[in-house]
């Protein structure tokens, strides 16, 4: 519509300028008013036509981002894959994607000859967003699984460690009762010989060989217990059985 004025005015000026050659019908005022029109026309045309090639250039540009995302994307599903996905790669092609739709709103309000190209790649956009929306999906999946599996861990590692320190307390408490069992044999052992050491005297034969019997029984199970002590771990009875069995051989 621009250029058809434009060549309105010129042959207008053309005629007028021819006007003013040959009869003078037209006024140096109407002229120099056609000359004016003339050059605001170009002017303007020349910056609609640096307006058109900016558009051109933002849409050439947006197409270049849609590739670069393409790239990114299927870099994206490739880690998915391998399972080394990070949600921020999801975020950062969410944020490409968010900048261009606003250069499309730009460019839609500036110039509507550009309409069915910008359908056609908003249709693009909506792909790519179902895309790296199920691709983040899996992403959070397997992040979860990871982490329920790492919980599964610990609440193992923790339920061994708490095993072994009930067997460790268990082990300790045994040893504990076995020392105590064995202090009690030997000190029964002591008891038994200092009740043979202990054994009256008598003037008579018999009593005498009845007092003996009586010791070397009272040593007997001082022995005894003294071994059951040592079988036990008690490292002092083997002197006591020892002493014991020295004092039977002088009976």
């Amino acid at each position: 519509m621009r250029t058809l004025k434009i060549v309105s005015l010129l042959i207008a000026l053309l005629l007028a300028s021819a006007c003013l050659n040959q009869s003078g019908t037209v006024s140096q005022a109407e002229y120099d008013q056609l000359v004016q029109e003339y050059a605001d026309l170009q002017a303007g045309a020349e910056a609609t036509r640096a307006e058109y090639a900016a558009q051109a250039a933002a849409v050439e540009g947006i197409l270049q981002e849609l590739s670069q995302i393409s790239g990114r994307t299927v870099t994206l599903r490739t880690d998915v894959e391998m399972g080394t996905a990070r949600l921020t790669q999801v975020e950062q092609i969410q944020e490409n994607i968010d900048s261009i739709k606003d250069k499309l709103d730009r460019l839609e309000k500036e110039n509507s000859q550009y309409k069915k190209t910008i359908l056609s790649l908003r249709k693009v956009i909506t792909e790519k967003e179902e895309e790296i929306a199920q691709l983040k999906a899996e992403i959070e999946a397997r992040d979860l699984t990871i982490s329920e599996q790492h919980q599964t861990i610990a609440s193992q590692q923790e339920a061994i460690q708490t095993q072994h320190e009930t067997i460790a307390t268990q082990r300790e408490n045994l040893r504990a009762a076995v020392q105590e069992q064995a202090q009690m044999l030997f000190q029964a052992g002591v008891d038994f010989e200092d009740l043979g050491d202990n054994a009256p005297e008598m003037r008579w034969r018999r009593d005498k060989e009845k007092v003996k019997e009586q010791t070397l029984e009272l040593y007997q199970k001082a022995i005894l217990y003294y071994r059951m002590a040592q079988e036990t771990g008690y490292p002092e009875a083997a002197y006591r059985i020892t002493q014991v069995e020295e004092k039977m051989a002088k009976l």
